[in-house]
């Protein structure tokens, strides 16, 4: 049962400026009137405005459930499920069917709250029954035994979205071949063009084949690269990582039902 408790309105504590203002803000039950109430308020937007749904965490999670960390011969590498059934990675990791028939696709292999390696679930891929591959975009899709996706999820690619220089982006991965990571920091978008993005966001080998995330977490694009860098508009060289747009790919990428 609630107690009901009675006395006085709590009176708002601060400097004098901000006490009238906010109180104000609180009393007002007009929008437009709350918004010119907050407008003196000391707290401000610092340049572009930052702040997100809490739910953008929850899709984050959900997004990640669907990364895959790839066994090869001797290696590494990161892919992801975009159908129940369907992974994707990087031509350079898959660059055959003999190449994707020998690896293992694992997911969950990642850490709890508590530092402790969670239980792993392990998929062999079909590239007989689908298996295609596009050196010039970096990219193969192959067909994984045991749909997968229907337990871990998959992540659409047909979402259209504005890329924009300066904007953030985020790469759920296996870096060096290690448990699920995803860079938070120095995210910048640095060069976007009909086909590439760069970016400033941290990866290691093992990241080859690793969604690229937008700050609302929608994918754009498929990371493949990183180093000295040329623009392709400029000829300019920069030291950053690189994804292939998820739009080139769609164009490019057959039917995978």
């Amino acid at each position: 049962m609630y107690k009901i408790i009675e006395g006085p309105q709590p009176k708002w504590k601060a400097s004098i400026e901000t006490s009238v203002v906010t109180e104000k803000s609180l009393s007002d039950k007009d929008p437009r009137s709350l918004s010119d109430g907050f407008r003196s308020v000391n707290e401000k937007i610092i340049g572009a405005n930052n702040l997100r749904s809490i739910s953008v965490l929850e899709k984050a999670i959900q997004v990640s459930k669907a990364v895959a960390h790839i066994v090869l011969d001797g290696g590494a590498a990161t892919g992801f499920m975009i159908s129940p059934n369907v992974l994707i990675t990087n031509n350079h990791v898959f660059g055959s069917k003999d190449d994707a028939t020998r690896a293992t696709i694992r997911f969950n292999y990642q850490l709890d709250l508590l530092g402790n390696q969670l239980p792993t679930d392990q998929y062999q891929c079909d590239a007989d029954s689908l298996f295609y591959t596009n050196p010039t975009l970096d990219y193969s899709v192959v067909r994984v035994k045991g749909d997968p996706g229907l337990r871990w999820g998959f992540i659409s690619m047909k979402e259209r979205v504005d890329i924009r220089v300066n904007d953030d982006v985020f790469i759920i991965q296996h870096p060096a071949g290690e448990p699920k990571q995803v860079g938070l920091s120095d995210n910048i978008i640095a060069y976007v063009d009909t086909s590439i993005i760069q970016y400033l966001t941290d990866t290691l080998p093992g990241s080859s084949g690793s969604p690229v995330f937008n700050d609302s977490f929608n994918l754009i694009a498929l990371h493949h690269s990183g180093g000295w860098l040329p623009e392709p508009t400029t000829g300019s060289t920069h030291y950053r990582n690189e994804g292939i747009k998820i739009s080139a790919i769609l164009k490019d990428m057959p039917s995978i039902d």
